[in-house]
């Protein structure tokens, strides 16, 4: 068991770095008159103002974070292995595509906030819609992540329902995208802040996949009766 702690307490690592990246870009004051309401509803006035190493710093981040949040889905994948699943492969699919797009994801993003303040520094006047027009170009790739995240929460749920991810069943309710949405109607319902965009916008998913790599940690060597095995 020690390897399967070694690769969840990797992932958390990467969560809370991924966490960190995202606020890089969502800890600001969200532009409600500016981009799409579905995928660029972060998009904020005040990155012109911002250092452009916050830009730099978050994309670089997102990649790191993706990488080393492979390892907690890996894990995920052993544990299913484990108890003979047959969704263990299908579950170590979509993370592979999640993560691999996920990255891509993350620095058109960090791009295109990028190119708006260095365009809106350099006096620019069409900046904002040059970086919209740059984003929703590319950002079709975030559409390939999004399915390959439903594919392997829905897998988790699936799976932890059986009764191969958790020692109890109910806890099939730890789920990445149970913790999304709670975080998405806590977005609707408070004041649009820097802190609500933020943690609840752009930093919800690192939320969730942190608290559920943690549980993952916590039951590690534990049987569907949630005491411990006896190790050979």
């Amino acid at each position: 068991m020690k390897k399967e702690r070694i690769l969840y307490v990797t992932a958390m690592i990467g969560a809370v770095i991924c966490f960190v990246g995202d606020n890089l870009l969502g800890f600001y004051k969200p532009a409600s008159d500016f981009g799409s309401k579905l995928l660029f509803i972060s998009f904020s006035y005040e990155w012109a103002d911002a250092s452009p190493a916050v830009f730099i710093a978050a994309g670089f981040l997102g990649v790191i974070s993706l990488l080393l949040m492979f390892a907690g889905f890996y894990g995920v994948y052993l544990r299913m292995k484990s108890a003979k699943d047959s969704l263990s492969k299908p579950f170590l699919l979509s993370s592979f595509v999640f993560v691999s797009v996920g990255t891509l994801y993350h620095n058109v993003f960090a791009v295109a906030a990028y190119t708006y303040n260095r365009l809106t520094q350099a006096g620019y006047d069409n900046a904002k819609q040059f970086a919209l027009d740059l984003f929703n170009k590319f950002i079709v790739v975030g559409g390939l992540a999004a399915l390959g995240y439903a594919g392997l929460v829905l897998l988790l749920f699936i799976s932890a329902v059986k009764g191969n991810i958790y020692p109890k069943k109910w806890m099939c309710i730890i789920n990445p995208f149970v913790f999304m949405v709670l975080c998405i109607l806590l977005s609707k319902v408070l004041p649009q802040t820097p802190l609500v965009n933020g943690f609840f916008g752009l930093g919800q998913q690192s939320m969730g996949l942190f608290i559920v790599f943690m549980f993952l940690l916590l039951t590690c060597g534990k049987n569907h009766t949630g005491e411990t095995e006896k190790s050979n």
